[in-house]
């Protein structure tokens, strides 16, 4: 058995995280190359408001991002994802996790808000679902604010060096990040390569890509945990 090695492609933060709570719930080591293909740069001319009563974080970017412009923590919030609630709670938010997608955060809203809310979508300046329309789509009073930018970042020669040459697993979180990181591996074979992605449509940008692509069975972290364990214990250099 040849042990791969883990390309996390996400911002090094949220990577090193997962990798943390991926060795403490597995008790696994795994050699680790971090190169993040995605950029985030935080907005400085961002219009704060002062009637928020729910705040929508996405991502524990736009968490950390907000929380470095205000220190008021007394509008509810509701979150995708444990991981992004987990930051929000470390920033002093009381917080709920949908414990899913956009898809999953925007029933949440729709079942709890009420039309006096003034409803706050934090997000970056690319978002594969914009929760204030659809919320606004709905009768509710929805903003969205864009705190940070997301802008590719080129793979370190040593990520290029392991895709070419080792036996590889790549989790994948989001669509972006899969997209950036098939645009630049095009031409690489990934003979020994596998994909581990969050959703099917973090998967689809990897479509024609010369590896297997698995996906969790849920998109959530916890399912990510489990699912990349068990391709860790399956994975052979031959596959």
């Amino acid at each position: 058995m040849t042990h791969p090695t883990l390309l996390m492609i996400r911002p090094e933060p949220q990577s090193r995280a997962f990798t943390a709570a991926f060795t403490a719930q597995t008790d696994r080591a795994v050699p680790v190359i971090y190169s993040p293909v995605i950029g985030i740069t935080p907005r400085n001319d961002v219009d704060l408001p002062d009637d928020a009563t729910l705040l929508l974080f996405t991502s524990v970017n736009s968490v950390t991002v907000w929380s470095k412009h205000t220190t008021d923590r007394s509008p509810s919030t509701l979150c995708v994802g444990e991981n992004t609630a987990e930051a929000a709670r470390a920033q002093g938010f009381k917080t709920q996790s949908a414990d899913g997608t956009g898809e999953d955060l925007l029933a949440l809203v729709l079942a709890q808000a009420t039309r006096e809310d003034r409803i706050y979508y934090l997000s970056g300046n690319h978002a594969a679902l914009d929760l204030a329309q659809a919320l606004q789509a709905n009768g509710l009073n929805a903003r969205r604010i864009v705190l940070y930018d997301q802008s590719p970042v080129t793979l370190s020669k040593v990520a290029l060096t392991a895709l070419n040459e080792e036996p590889v697993v790549v989790p994948i979180f989001s669509p972006r990040t899969a997209r950036y990181l098939a645009e630049q591996i095009s031409d690489v074979p990934l003979f020994k390569c596998r994909f581990l992605c969050i959703s099917e449509n973090a998967a689809a940008p990897l479509k024609g890509l010369p590896a297997p692509t698995e996906i969790a069975s849920y998109p959530t972290r916890a399912s990510m945990i489990s699912a990349l364990d068990m391709t860790l214990r399956n994975f052979t250099a031959k596959d």
